[in-house]
């Protein structure tokens, strides 16, 4: 039975080529986004996942009174967890990318290789005992000064096939020059994982102030100085909330000014994919984004459904007979609803492997959009098999079973008799479901305008400072006695070259990152809780402003004698207005003079206008500038004329100063540009759903548009014998198709303008919804509507009256 319900669901489909063709279209399209979501969300989803203790791991956390959260905590906390706490079985560190700088590698030749490295980090012993991250060889032992362990990669980079344990290299970075031991090699870690680090070097190394290069803020067992995440590792059987209340019991007894402050355990699984949208942690992934990109994929295969569903039923007179006589030789309702089942499930399976083949040649191009290595790896996991699997079997059967039902449902004396008397049901269901279709189309088409509406408004708005034509070099790592003095003299060789307007030197740069945070600095008469507030710290040299453009409001700029003594020693600063106002001085001009509090006392010299340093995601922070012959990165204005022989000369320049370093450059307008990277990723995203939603209702209005014409052939004739023009006739077909198009219009405006509304909410500085948005979604997907349907109308408005009316 089963073989022969297959053998006429071929030949159903075969004798009605193009609306199968339509519909496996639009199976093969919505099955594509399908597989492609399903791999983002898998993809996030399994984020630090891999670990053998997962449900035992926990990230610390400051939870402070005003609601606020940090997860940088001063290491000398971490040290006493694991003794002073029950129910912890170890404590990891990590000072997260503190250690990145240069490293050497003397190879078996004596020639030495240099790398510039960005991910590199020191941390504990118990790093291997806390995390899962495989061992390739060696033990990664990270007990003694001045050892480490390297990732598979690195290793290959650096000692091809030898095995690396035992070996050493030279790492120049911020707290000097030392030379660490390779005890172990570890697996890459996955390109998911929020924990990275191609370099884990010992904190043991800097507990000596001899290896910390005069950066005691480094020190292993301060409290004072915030800068490391700290995991724990807690027994079974240990209870969250009483872990973090004995923390919290050892916070306070360590930092007394901390006692309306508490410490949080968020668990490692949480890290990355909140379990819910008030979640009070930090997380690396979104939720929303996920709970979007699902629902993209829902509505694009309830589309492709509706498509199905709307095509069949419009059919249902041309297959009337078929069913009668069926009916009438015997056949019982089940077994007429098993065919039409079975000629969904035939569509549905054609319709999945094309969808396959389409994302295997596709796979590489979403991966670029993405930038992410994402694969059909996922079906490895069980729950995607079973998510995906029943969304498909439950759509199928909905689907399929709603066309089994209506053409099961015909009385056979009436469909045999004649197809013009039967009246067949869900005539308003259809007109609903196009309404649907295109009300969604429009969501996405007005939703990907508002998107990139935001991206431009963010690409175009006065920073406040200049990005364009700034080239930005990264300064040396390799530190020594006369590093200043080659800083100085490499800054003097880019000013002679004709090219170089201007050269600034930073620590850090607009749209990377401040050099660091710090709370504690209050006016000489600070309020209660002035000290809680928190700064955002800049080292900088005295052409930083004029080279950025950042305009200097009152005051002046650093002098070269404040540079040459230093930020810790000359005492001096510069604030923005922002700091100005949340250290509650009257106005810009008033604080000129006076002093704030930190660490001693500073005076203030100048204060800069307020610019979007991190873009315009947030408020713009409180900042606070340094002084000091900064060598981190140099900034160059340049004509960029002629650019690769200029980077060129800069080039030579920069090696014949500092000739153990690599050369990296980069343009500060693409680098601050990734900073809404992943906005042009969901722009791309929604682009994408937008076009497939649109097309895959089309297919559906098109084979709708042709099932039309065919069933009212002869009344065209008739009119076109009576007198009717093209234009007439186009009307007569076209106008109850696009008047659902036009009611969908007016269901997606408030729809649309609700959700974009609320994603606009996540910017500090955004544009606002504008009528004209809803308007152009509307009309962009009338007008392709309305191309659709035409086309059709107009190949049936033009045959001959004599062909479609000789049998009458």
């Amino acid at each position: 039975m089963f073989g022969n319900h297959l053998k006429i669901a071929f030949r159903s489909l075969w004798r009605n080529k193009a609306f199968s063709v339509i519909n496996v279209l639009g199976l093969v399209l919505g099955f594509t986004v399908l597989i492609f979501i399903a791999e983002y969300i898998a993809y996030e989803w399994s984020a630090n996942r891999d670990h053998k203790d997962l449900k035992q791991i926990y990230r610390l956390s400051f939870l402070y009174k005003d609601g606020k959260s940090n997860y940088y905590m001063p290491p000398g906390i971490g040290a006493r967890l694991a003794t002073d706490v029950s129910g912890v079985k170890a404590c990891v560190r990590i000072g997260d990318n503190i250690g990145n700088g240069v490293v050497a590698v003397t190879d078996a030749s004596g020639s030495k290789k240099v790398f510039r490295e960005e991910k590199v980090s020191f941390t504990d012993d118990s790093f291997f005992k806390v995390f899962s991250f495989p061992l390739v060889s060696g033990s990664g032992r990270l007990n003694e000064p001045q050892t480490t362990a390297i990732s598979q990669s690195v290793a290959q980079k650096y000692f091809g096939g030898v095995d690396a344990v035992g070996k050493v290299i030279e790492v120049n970075n911020q707290f000097g020059q030392a030379n660490y031991t390779v005890t172990g090699v570890y697996q890459d870690m996955a390109q998911n994982s929020d924990i990275k680090a191609d370099i884990l070097l010992s904190f043991k190394t800097i507990e000596s102030a001899a290896f910390r290069n005069s950066n005691d803020w480094a020190d292993p067992n301060t409290f004072d100085s915030e800068y490391a995440f700290i995991y724990l590792l807690a027994d079974e059987h240990a209870d969250q909330a009483h872990l973090a209340d004995q923390a919290t019991q050892l916070l306070h007894q360590l930092k007394p000014d901390t006692q309306n402050d508490k410490l949080g355990l968020q668990p490692l699984s949480e890290l990355h994919i909140a379990p819910s949208f008030n979640y009070p942690f930090q997380t690396f992934g979104s939720l929303t984004l996920m709970i979007s990109f699902i629902s993209v994929a829902m509505l694009v295969m309830v589309i492709a459904w509706v498509n199905y569903i709307n095509l069949s039923t419009a059919q249902a007179l041309n297959r009337a007979k078929d069913v009668g006589v069926r009916k009438v030789l015997g056949a019982a309702r089940s077994q007429l609803s098993a065919q039409y089942l079975i000629e969904t499930v035939v569509l549905t399976v054609i319709g999945l492997a094309v969808a396959l083949l389409l994302v295997l040649c596709l796979q590489s191009t979403y991966n670029g959009i993405l930038e992410k290595q994402l694969s059909l790896s996922i079906f490895d996991q069980w729950w995607i098999w079973a998510g995906g699997g029943a969304m498909i079997v439950t759509g199928t059967l909905i689907a399929g079973g709603y066309v089994a039902w209506v053409l099961s449902s015909f009385d056979p004396l009436v469909t045999i008799r004649s197809k013009a008397l039967i009246s067949i049901g869900g005539v308003s269901l259809r007109r609903g479901l196009v309404v649907f279709q295109f009300a969604t189309s429009i969501v996405f088409i007005v939703a990907t305008i508002v998107l990139y509406d935001q991206l431009k408004y963010m690409r175009t708005q006065d920073l406040g400072m200049n990005v364009d034509q700034r080239l930005v070099i990264t300064g040396p790592s390799v530190i020594n006695s006369s590093q200043i003095d080659h800083s100085l003299a490499f800054e003097a060789d880019l000013r002679q070259l004709p090219f170089v307007k201007q050269v600034a030197a930073s620590n850090n740069v607009p749209g990377q990152g401040y050099n660091f945070s710090a709370a504690g600095i209050t006016n000489m008469q600070p309020a209660p809780g002035d000290d809680k507030f928190s700064y955002a710290m800049l080292i900088v040299d005295n052409d930083f402003f004029s080279t950025y453009d950042i305009k200097i409001k009152n005051g002046s700029g650093f002098s070269p004698a404040m540079l040459e003594h230093g930020w810790p020693k000359t005492k001096k600063v510069i604030l923005n207005e922002a700091a100005v106002k949340q250290l509650r001085y009257k106005d810009d001009a008033s604080v000129i003079g006076k002093k704030i509090k930190w660490r001693g006392d500073f005076e203030v010299v100048g204060v800069v206008k307020d610019y979007h340093h991190l873009g315009l995601h947030e408020q713009i922070k409180p900042m606070i500038f340094l002084p000091a012959v900064a060598d981190g990165f140099f900034t160059l204005k340049i004509d960029q004329r002629d650019l690769p022989a200029r980077i060129e000369q800069i080039r030579r320049i920069y090696q014949k100063n500092f000739p153990a370093e690599p050369f990296n450059y980069s343009f500060l307008d693409e680098v601050y540009d990734k900073q809404y990277k992943a906005e042009y990723q969901l722009g791309n995203i929604f682009i994408a759903a937008a076009g497939t939603t649109v097309f895959i209702a089309c297919l559906g209005l098109l084979g709708l548009a042709m099932f039309a014409a065919k069933q009212r052939t002869k009344e065209i004739g008739i009119r076109k014998v009576l007198g009717a023009s093209v234009i007439d006739l186009i009307d007569l077909i076209s106008a109850d198709l696009l008047k659902m198009v036009m009611i969908a219009m007016v269901i997606a405006w408030p729809v649309a303008w609700l959700i974009m509304d609320k994603w606009l909410q996540n910017f500090a500085y955004r544009i606002h919804m504008q009528w004209w948005m809803l308007v152009a979604g509307g009309a962009l997907a009338l007008l392709i509507a309305l191309l659709t349907v035409s086309f059709q109308a107009m190949k049936a408005a033009t045959l001959n009256p004599v062909n479609t009316l000789r049998n009458e």
